[in-house]
């Protein structure tokens, strides 16, 4: 069994993916569910919070595409709205659940940074600190992307960790065993987990040796946050205008940290 104990180049991607894995993403799916938890989507409380937020600084009713839109928890309260929503997510598990509670959503199953949907938007939406997960380039492609396909007028709402994250993360290593299966895999499994920070590139790799059945399976996950000057910096040289900055929007997370902004990037 080959198991990789080495910190990752920056942005590395591994062959193996949480949210495509056929197991782990219907455990995903589970926590999503969980509204007492932030471990996937945030708590129910938080997720009003976030909606009325991105109401309040939208125009009712309007075309609204969320990008990362899991099992539609957010989406079918836009819809509840009356806007026109489209979700766009790839663990399929989450999309088939989305699609079966809620025929008012137009749902796609697609990775969107290579397959990002057509149409002219007059909202676009990414919670839950999506953002970071993405290396530099993909985000630049993507913001293009959003940019390109939103109305004159329209808005950008996403979050970020900002630089507070660091008094919350730390560079460490563990080992956890489950003798009779768990999140990672339903049978007995042993798990490696690795946590790099990237300093310069305010940066965090999390990266997992999943091993099981004489077999090995290598994940990476990445978290990138920002500074309120670079995040700003970013979406103006896109073309973004009118960039507004909110913090302490919701209570405490005790899954991630307490330390994500939300920005409202007006078109």
């Amino acid at each position: 069994m080959k198991i990789i104990d080495k910190k990752p180049a920056l942005f590395e991607k591994s062959n193996n993916n949480i949210w495509t894995d056929p197991y782990i993403q219907q455990q995903i799916l589970k926590k999503h569910l969980d509204f007492q938890s932030d471990e996937a989507s945030r708590r129910q409380e938080s997720i009003l919070k976030t909606v009325n937020f991105i109401l309040k600084h939208t125009k009712a009713a309007s075309r609204l595409l969320d990008l990362g839109c899991g099992p539609g928890l957010y989406t079918s309260l836009f819809a509840d709205a009356d806007y026109v929503v489209t979700g766009i997510d790839f663990n399929k598990a989450s999309i088939e659940y989305a699609m079966a509670k809620s025929c008012k959503v137009k749902y796609i199953q697609n990775d969107y940074i290579n397959s990002y949907p057509n149409g002219e938007y007059d909202t676009i939406t990414m919670i839950y600190c999506d953002m970071g997960t993405h290396s530099d380039d993909d985000r630049d492609r993507l913001l293009n992307n959003i940019y390109r396909s939103l109305s004159n007028g329209g808005v950008f709402i996403f979050d970020v960790f900002s630089e507070e994250i660091i008094n919350a993360k730390q560079e460490n290593k563990s080992w956890e065993y489950a003798p009779h299966g768990g999140l990672w895999n339903e049978n007995e499994y042993l798990l490696l987990s690795q946590t790099f920070h990237y300093p310069k590139n305010k940066a965090f790799a999390y990266q997992y040796n999943l091993m099981y059945e004489g077999t090995v399976k290598h994940f990476i996950i990445w978290e990138r946050y920002y500074s309120e000057k670079e995040i700003t910096e970013i979406l103006e040289k896109v073309g973004f205008s009118q960039i507004s900055i909110y913090k302490n929007l919701l209570d405490k997370n005790n899954f991630t940290s307490n330390s994500e902004m939300f920005i409202v990037a007006k078109k």
